[in-house]
């Protein structure tokens, strides 16, 4: 389980990390999959402040060389990684359980 981790990392370093994990986890089958808390920009509560909230996380992360995605960007990097689905469920207003899948 990753808790804001990734966003830590630039997209290149996501996929080594994730390509890692899907080597030591089981095949989907038998339950294996790779639990991801963050923030998916666009996703979750549409009310403003929590908008406000993604645009203001992903501005603070630029800064210290992060970066906040949005689901296609997520998308692209478990596809780089290896895996074959994803499911994304907002919480929490502005955060997001992912869950991806070998």
């Amino acid at each position: 389980m990753f808790q804001y981790v990734l966003h830590c990392f630039g997209d290149d370093d996501c996929v080594k990390i994730l390509r890692r994990c899907k080597e030591a986890i089981p095949a989907r089958d038998a339950g294996g999959k790779v639990i991801i808390i963050n923030m998916v920009i666009g996703s979750g509560s549409q009310r403003d402040i929590f908008k406000e909230t993604q645009v203001l996380f992903d501005l603070y992360m630029m800064y210290i060389d992060g970066v906040e995605r949005e689901e296609k960007e997520w998308e692209n990097i478990f596809s780089k990684a290896g895996f074959s689905a994803y499911k994304i469920m907002p919480i929490l207003g502005f955060l997001s359980i992912i869950e991806v899948y070998p």
